[in-house]
């Protein structure tokens, strides 16, 4: 990678740091314990769901 390239991630990454900290200070309430509950419970069932296409997928792969 060059120098600039490298500058320039450096920028982007203080740039998105500094998004995700306004936009977490905005809205403190998305880490309140409900909506953390319901967010692990979707993707719980968005893991068993991945976990059963790929059961899936594996054996149709046997099968042929």
């Amino acid at each position: 990678m060059t120098t600039l390239t490298q500058i320039i991630f450096v920028v982007l990454a203080i740039f998105l740091g500094w998004q995700l900290y306004r936009y977490i200070h905005v809205n403190p309430q998305m880490f309140s314990k409900e909506n953390i509950g319901r967010s692990i419970f979707t993707l719980g069932i968005l893991a068993l769901l991945l976990i059963g296409f790929l059961t899936i997928c594996v054996l149709l792969i046997k099968h042929y």
